[in-house]
């Protein structure tokens, strides 16, 4: 991404004697925005550069394949290999005792599943830039492209605590610039609520696209930010009952609104490789990876835990997957006789395995031509696409009432993509059910399903877990991710999440 990092280093590492380090964030003082914010290609790198800081987390260890689908339980590590056996404790929510033991792994940094320090560097980034605009004119930028800018670093801040929420629960929130003061944990739905009302100021600040396809899917554009607050509203509505119907009618507003721009499509089922290879019209909004340029998150490809030779190198170290699906989940998923396109294009004949030779090509487009090359494939990582847009909107549709036709409608757009039978006239709990079905299906290993499970109360139900939760559990914290101590330096106010301290 044309990364120019000498700026960015400068506004964290430079840094008062008597700064608290609580967010191990380093503000800016000797250094004012005058001197690195000079011209438009300035805030351009400067923006660059926070969207690399977002890549860095979540590249620091495998962030998204672990939080959001190995952990919901569906999955299991493969009997002929054990050099992944954090799928076991993950997928039992063994959280504690796999932090003890593999948290200081010198390959995979499992700590940083327990650190939030690195979203605060693009938290911190994202308001300075932010605050900047506002306060001066910078060379070469008009006040509608300042706004512009503006609005595409609350997309940054509010994407980085949509992540925040959802693994870790409660957060430190704040959005001024230059921030040094400790702040304790704000509630995980304030914040949502607090991001909503941010991102629907700034909405129509942002482009619908920029003429420049190096940018498509990789930059926040109003279609991304949209989507991010429907996100945002799912959910605040699966923990504020008592207003769920309002945020679910904001989400069917930003949905509507993403289908009717008609900016969005989805890609042919038999052209699905592109949408991983990124940049393509169904991408909302992305994580580039390139092999060439040495731009790859490490380990954090869902691919590496479910594909063998010859799509994973070499043959003697690769003849099983790590981790496979469990055949019962598959099996209500894409039930025997309902014929589904993506049965033939994501899996092959060990579909249905229960071990090491099952495989799922969803993401593959390249991989190791030779036998001694160890490589994943290095698609993009997508956070956002159109189909995860037309189900959330199709789920928003069904629970604002009077709406199932409309809710149909959405999620067949998906259904028919992948050559499955249309459903009809469901409604209710059954509606509902469908709807997130086909979330599980054509988001599989993109990091929704534990996530869905959560917010949706389906984390309490066998049929979609294979380890439930109880409601105590629950109401405890079980649901998110250890913390690290390291949180608390010089913070008073910060607690950890109890439920891991027992």
């Amino acid at each position: 991404m044309n990364r120019r990092i000498i700026c960015l280093l400068a506004l964290l590492s430079v840094v008062p004697g008597s700064c608290k380090k609580f967010l191990d964030v380093k503000p800016l003082d000797r250094l004012s925005g005058n001197a690195f914010l000079q011209t438009k290609q300035d805030v351009e790198n400067n923006l660059w550069d926070t969207y690399g800081l977002l890549r860095d987390k979540l590249g620091s260890c495998p962030f998204l394949p672990n939080a959001g689908d190995v952990r919901s339980g569906m999955m299991a590590e493969s009997p002929e290999e054990k050099q992944r056996n954090y799928v076991h404790f993950v997928s039992e929510n063994d959280l504690a005792n796999f932090i003890a033991i593999r948290g200081n792994d010198g390959l995979y940094h499992w700590n940083e599943l327990t650190k939030w320090q690195g979203f605060y560097k693009v938290i911190q980034a994202a308001n300075n830039l932010y605050y900047e605009l506002g306060v001066r004119k910078i060379g070469g930028v008009s006040e509608a492209q300042a706004k512009a800018y503006q609005a595409e670093a609350v997309f940054l801040r509010c994407v980085t605590y949509w992540i925040m929420i959802r693994v870790w629960g409660d957060v430190p929130y704040y959005t001024d610039a230059y921030h040094i003061d400790p702040l304790p944990r704000e509630n995980h739905v304030t914040v949502a609520k607090n991001c909503l009302d941010d991102l629907m100021k700034v909405k129509d600040d942002l482009p619908w696209n920029y003429g420049n396809a190096a940018y498509l899917g990789v930059r926040a554009t109003k279609g991304a930010l949209l989507t991010l607050i429907m996100e945002l509203d799912a959910w605040a509505a699966g923990f504020d009952k008592a207003n769920a119907k309002k945020y679910f009618q904001q989400a069917v507003d930003a949905g509507t609104e993403v289908v009717n721009s008609g900016q969005y499509s989805l890609l042919p089922l038999s052209e699905y490789r592109q949408l991983f290879q990124g940049r393509t019209r169904e991408s909302l909004f992305e994580i580039a990876q390139n092999s060439n340029y040495n731009e790859v998150i490490r380990y954090n490809t869902f691919s590496d835990l479910v594909l063998h030779f010859p799509y994973k190198r070499p043959v003697a170290t690769h003849q099983w997957s790590y981790s496979y699906y469990r055949a019962s989940f598959l099996t209500m998923l894409f039930p025997p006789g309902s014929p589904d396109g993506r049965t033939q294009v994501w899996f092959d004949e060990n579909m249905f395995a229960d071990n090491g030779d099952f495989q799922y090509l969803k993401f593959v487009n390249i991989y190791a031509i030779t036998d001694d090359e160890d490589y994943n494939p290095d698609g993009n990582v997508i956070i956002f696409r159109y189909a995860d847009a037309l189900l959330l909107l199709a789920e928003a549709l069904a629970e604002v009432g009077g709406r199932d036709d409309d809710a149909m409608a959405r999620l067949n757009e998906v259904r028919t993509r992948a050559f499955a039978a249309p459903v009809s006239g469901l409604t209710g709990e059954a509606l509902k059910d469908a709807i997130f079905a086909e979330r599980a299906r054509e988001l599989m290993g993109e990091g929704h399903y534990f996530f869905d499970l959560v917010r949706t109360g389906r984390i309490f139900s066998s049929k979609w877990t294979y380890r439930p939760f109880t409601q105590l559990q629950f109401d405890q914290g079980g649901w998110t991710w250890p913390l690290d101590a390291s949180v608390q330096n010089q913070n008073p106010y910060i607690q950890l999440n109890l439920y891991w301290l027992k």
